[in-house]
């Protein structure tokens, strides 16, 4: 039985100048989630989206979005700048991320679309003045965005258009209801909303009863970790703490694991422990975690994908302890930024031409094991 056929980019309406940059990022065919949501975010409807991290859906709601906005531009009435657009994300890595894509897709008609991404690492000062010249797009975490709104450098009541939030999953449970409720008494009435997800639960479920109309809801019929042409998983159980540090040692000495490697663990003073260990094996690593500042996490994440590093330690928020739905991190007196909700790793960051994923801990949830294993 003959494969249905995909429908390709340029069969999607798509302006030339977004057809370019997609063919420059090297993008024979759109995947799953992108041949199904970008017709129909193009209809103008809702859309809530379940895809797995890797699979494209950064894409799958910026290519609608930069088309809407540009077919507004060249069509409809001329109007004031303002910001159309908003793209809400769980951290800062992942507001760069969006960005970073978006200004990509965006690269033709960079004239014609400005993006801004409000959760940098620059101070205040700076963002209100990014935010003056009213960017079409604006990027940031639902703290971030909400701040700029309440000392009104943002407004969005009479502009905004389309809202997108990514890693919709997440967004509660890293202790953003609050922000995300006050949010939206600063947008319009009517807006066209894309939720975005690696899985649907019940925080999902009452962000879209909070932010979509009549959606479209994708759940797409794939696997939730890449197909075994892809990854290979193995289970090695160890007897002792001691024999799982030993049979790490050997992986790496041996170069039993070939190529870049991303070891997770589940708390921040193992993952140092665990560096300790390996540097003086002669065996150099660096660690990532949401202790570090953002230039500092993004500089490391950015060598790392150039070949300057091959192993990075890394941490997952969530099994930092990130808080339960409705709670903001504590302030205690040593300012523990290891359980800063914006700066979790296992989720969404992209880490290039990753070999294998070791877990050194297990990780608490199948789902933390997804997103892990999906790097």
């Amino acid at each position: 039985m003959a494969e249905p056929e995909v429908l390709g980019f340029e069969h999607m309406g798509l302006d030339p100048r977004l057809l370019q940059a997609v063919t420059d990022l090297g993008w024979s065919r759109p995947t799953l989630i992108q041949e199904k949501a970008i017709p129909l975010a193009l209809e103008g409807k809702d859309l809530l989206a379940r895809a797995r991290t890797g699979s494209g859906k950064t894409a799958a709601y910026a290519i609608p979005m930069l088309q809407l906005l540009l077919h507004r531009k060249a069509t409809g009435p001329v109007v004031e700048q303002a910001v159309r657009g908003l793209v809400l994300v769980p951290t800062k890595e992942l507001a760069r991320q969006a960005q970073s894509m978006i200004q990509q897709l965006a690269a033709y008609c960079a004239r014609d679309i400005r993006v801004a991404n409000v959760s940098a690492a620059d101070d205040s000062a700076s963002q209100r003045a990014v935010l003056m010249e009213k960017p079409d797009v604006v990027v940031g975490t639902p703290s971030r965005i909400l701040s700029h709104l309440q000392q009104d450098s943002l407004k969005l009541r009479d502009s905004l258009e389309l809202l997108v939030m990514d890693e919709a999953d997440l967004l509660f449970s890293f202790g953003f209801e609050e922000e995300l409720k006050s949010l939206l008494c600063h947008l319009p009435r009517i807006y066209q909303a894309f939720l975005m997800s690696a899985t649907f639960n019940e925080d999902v479920q009452t962000l879209k009863e909070l932010v979509l109309h009549n959606p479209v809801t994708l759940k797409l019929q794939e696997s939730q970790l890449p197909g075994p042409e892809q990854l290979q998983q193995f289970q090695v159980v160890c007897a002792t703490e001691e024999d799982k540090f030993l049979l790490l040692c050997a992986l790496l000495k041996l170069s039993l694991v070939r190529g870049k490697s991303l070891i997770f663990v589940n708390t921040l003073e193992r993952s140092y422990r665990l560096r300790l260990f390996l540097e003086q094996l002669g065996i150099p690593t660096c660690v990532l975690n949401g202790e570090l500042p953002v230039r500092s996490r993004c500089h490391i994440i950015s060598q790392f994908n150039q070949g300057l590093y091959d192993c990075v330690i890394a941490t997952d928020t969530e099994v930092l302890g990130a808080p339960l739905k409705g709670k903001r991190r504590g302030k205690g007196p040593k300012g523990d930024r290891a359980s800063d909700p914006e700066a979790g790793v296992a989720r969404g960051i992209d880490f290039h031409h990753v070999c294998a994923v070791l877990n050194f801990d297990l990780p608490p949830t199948p789902e933390a094991y997804i997103h892990r294993a999906g790097r």
